[in-house]
């Protein structure tokens, strides 16, 4: 029912953004971007060994990058965010969540066009070399037989918890075992390839807990613990603490805010999917707030890149009242 709601909203967007775009002038703004795994092509996405997410291919990815510059958009940084951008440009900025090895495969598109990515890690994955619980669940249930949609309401319940309660009914369902990466896709990086990784010219490194850890479902002194660990690994496995923060599933207040900010984070970024319109003041608590649409596999990278330039959206409203709904989200 959600899913098919959710595609109805969309191509009503798609439709809307047609009309407004041929009508209107967009309005100047950031708009920043979500991807989380990057796949070679189908052939890796139809593996199942990770949760498809927005199922996106490097052709994919290499597409939407040329349809933002062909747009005269210009991509930037965390460190351009904060230098204070031109209300007379437009920008993009690019985001990975989670800090899977497949990442890589972003780094020839991103050298062939110096544009510039945000790459959010979740330290203890890279420090033990574990999947990711989604991924767990999802390989282990599609194995078993269960139909996508069913996994999917899984892990939504699964999301009221602390990533070590759902670690810990994941191992006692599925074995410790289901935690052991299968190969290159499901894989996080190890600490050397994240220290190399960090070192080339167009990758920026951000915060996203130490646990991928949903801030809401945490006490304020273990929301404190899981940011400040990320911090602090990211510091002594790539010599640099960032200035950026993700906040797994969006899941974030005023609380969680302000302890951002008690560790030199200036940037964060939500789920809400929107653009952040001008003026944008970095030196505000409104900088650790900014919306990021999330490219999909379910409809062509233009039309969906089309739809993210509009002013008009109706699935940025369904997606904030869902997400509040169900996780207790506040502020996405």
């Amino acid at each position: 029912m959600i899913s098919s709601i959710q595609s109805l909203v969309r191509m009503t967007d798609c439709l809307i953004a047609r009309a407004y775009l041929s009508l209107f002038r967009e309005r100047n703004a950031l708009i920043s971007f979500l991807f989380h795994s990057l796949f070679r092509d189908e052939r890796e996405i139809a593996q199942n060994l990770v949760d498809p997410l927005q199922r996106t291919t490097v052709a994919q990815f290499r597409r939407f990058v040329e349809y933002f510059l062909e747009h005269d958009y210009q991509f930037i940084g965390p460190n351009e965010v904060l230098a204070g951008l031109d209300p007379q440009k437009r920008y993009a900025l690019i985001t990975f969540d989670d800090g899977y090895f497949n990442n890589t495969l972003a780094l020839d598109v991103l050298e062939e066009y110096k544009v510039p990515a945000l790459f959010f890690v979740s330290t203890e994955h890279v420090r033990q070399n574990k999947c990711f619980w989604w991924d767990v669940l999802y390989r282990e249930r599609i194995a078993q037989g269960a139909p996508a949609r069913k996994v999917y309401g899984e892990g939504i319940a699964l999301k009221s918890k602390t990533s070590e309660q759902i670690e810990s009914e994941l191992s006692a369902r599925f074995g410790p075992e289901a935690f052991v990466p299968r190969g290159s896709i499901d894989r996080p990086f190890t600490p050397d390839e994240l220290r190399d990784f960090a070192s080339r010219p167009y990758v920026h490194l951000g915060n996203h807990t130490a646990n991928h850890a949903i801030l809401t479902n945490y006490s304020p002194d273990q929301v404190r613990s899981q940011i400040a660990g990320a911090q602090n690994s990211l510091k002594e496995m790539t010599g640099d603490s960032p200035n950026s923060i993700a906040y797994p599933n969006g899941a974030h207040s005023q609380g969680i805010m302000e302890t951002c900010g008690e560790f030199g984070l200036k940037i964060g970024f939500t789920v809400k999917p929107k653009k952040n319109l001008f003026p944008l003041d970095v030196h505000s608590i409104d900088a650790l707030r900014l919306g990021r649409f999330a490219p999909h596999g379910d409809s062509t990278i233009e039309t969906q890149c089309r739809t993210y330039r509009s002013d008009l959206l109706l699935y940025g409203a369904l997606r904030a009242g869902y997400l509040k709904f169900h996780r207790g989200v506040t502020g996405t």
